[in-house]
């Protein structure tokens, strides 16, 4: 593609400015660009000077300048918010993008009771601006990278050099070299490339769109991945005991902290085990129950017609539609949306007989637990495993449970992040 091509865009500016017998010619897209800069930093100052060599010593002046030798290149240049300058058959570029950018806003996906409300911003040097004031290291190193052959993304590599894992830092270099992508948008798809199993259902990065984390994470010798166009950045190498931690954690005192730990951890063990522990014991083993519960249970259960398997796994699939729903649905009127269908559907369905009393209950607290996990990465993983712990209680009861539970275990203690143990326990905290 070259400069003639770009003709047809309205929005693409072909002007030549002239005085006496100096003329230059600029050529940009006056959507990626800002037209008051040119005006004053490119065509008054042309103006103002008597010779060319002196203009072309004022572009060497600019912060970012290059000398462009092919057409091509000046393309690329155009696109990423840069002036093209051709004077006497010399091209050169000169960034004056213009490129809009929401302002500082508070983190509303991470939140948190204390600390630092503040989040990253689309605009990768806004980010990379709010991280070097809160790590003020000399050894905070920052390196470029562009990836997507249509979109270009600018992509800066944050790290700690004294900190960071030679090992891991040389493994994702091979990794970015290697990566072929039309598009690249958001921190999640650039995980995704960077994954080796592409059915892996648990998040072998961390996204996360709070600074704290970020400086956290980089003082621990973690990498950091900013991409231009998402507020959203990419840590890595994480481990599994990483998405149990929230920026609370650091602010409260200790015993407190390790408490809060300790109960998110509980809720693991709910959100994941609970529901299939019901159908196996429900199905296989009730006498391992009191009496009086298993009666109660067994009351419950009176009219209804399915088995107890198929009337969990309808409740929680209830539950992903309402959370689904409670993202897609507009703000105004997704709280009252999601709470009026919860209590509608869990009421409406036990008093028809289609499901127990004690399995709303058991829901309702599966339910809960699920969302004590502070990061929404690991929510989505263990949702999923979910439903193959309850098969396996269906088909084979406890034992099944305890199967599906190591297997689990096993799964998790294989996987590898950036060549680091996904289920390492003495990482840096």
């Amino acid at each position: 593609m070259n400069l003639k091509d770009l003709k047809e865009n309205d929005d693409f500016i072909h002007r030549e400015v002239k005085k006496g017998n100096l003329k230059i010619t600029l050529f940009y897209l006056k959507s990626l660009c800002d037209e008051k800069k040119i005006t004053c930093n490119v065509i008054s100052t042309f103006y103002d000077t008597d010779e060319i060599l002196e203009y072309e010593e004022y572009i060497r002046s600019f912060e970012e300048w290059s000398i462009i030798k092919e057409e091509k290149d000046a393309v690329e240049k155009i696109f990423s918010g840069c002036i093209i300058i051709l004077q006497n058959n010399k091209m050169y570029s000169v960034k004056l993008d213009n490129i809009e950018s929401r302002p500082v806003n508070e983190s509303t996906e991470e939140s948190i009771l204390q600390g630092p409300k503040d989040s990253l911003n689309e605009k990768i040097s806004i980010s990379l601006n709010i991280i070097r004031n809160r790590y003020r290291k000399e050894t905070l190193m920052a390196k470029n990278h562009t990836l997507g052959q249509n979109s270009k993304t600018n992509i800066i590599l944050l790290y700690d050099e004294k900190l960071c894992d030679k090992k891991a830092l040389q493994l994702l270099n091979n990794k970015i070299k290697d990566l072929k992508v039309d598009l690249l948008q958001s921190a999640g798809q650039l995980q995704k490339l960077l994954v080796e199993s592409k059915w892996c259902p648990f998040p072998l990065f961390m996204t996360t769109e709070r600074p704290d984390r970020v400086v956290t994470n980089l003082s621990q010798g973690k990498i950091v991945f900013l991409i231009e166009g998402s507020s959203w950045v990419l840590l890595g190498p994480a481990s599994f005991f990483d998405f149990f931690k929230s920026m609370d954690d650091h602010v409260e005192l200790i015993t407190i902290g390790k408490f809060l730990i300790f109960i998110r951890y509980i809720a693991l063990m709910i959100s994941l085990f609970l529901p299939a522990l019901y159908v196996a014991v429900i199905s296989y083993s009730p006498e391992i129950l009191k009496v009086q519960f298993a009666l109660l249970i067994a009351g419950s259960r009176i009219a209804v017609p399915f088995p107890s398997y198929f009337e969990i796994i309808f409740m929680m699939l209830m539950v992903e539609f309402l959370c689904e729903a409670s993202i897609r649905l507009p703000r105004t009127i997704s709280p009252s949306a999601t709470t009026v269908g919860g209590l509608i559907l869990g009421q409406t369905a036990s008093q028809a007989g289609l499901i127990g009393n004690v399995m709303i209950i058991v829901i309702s607290i599966v339910a809960i637990s699920i969302f004590v996990i502070p990061v929404n990465a690991m929510h989505q993983a263990i949702r999923l495993i979910r439903y193959p712990l309850i098969v396996l209680g269906s088909l084979f009861g406890t034992i099944g449970v305890l199967i599906g539970a190591f297997a689990l275990i096993a799964y998790l203690c294989s996987l590898r992040s950036l060549g680091q143990p996904y289920m390492q326990l003495f990482a840096k905290n």
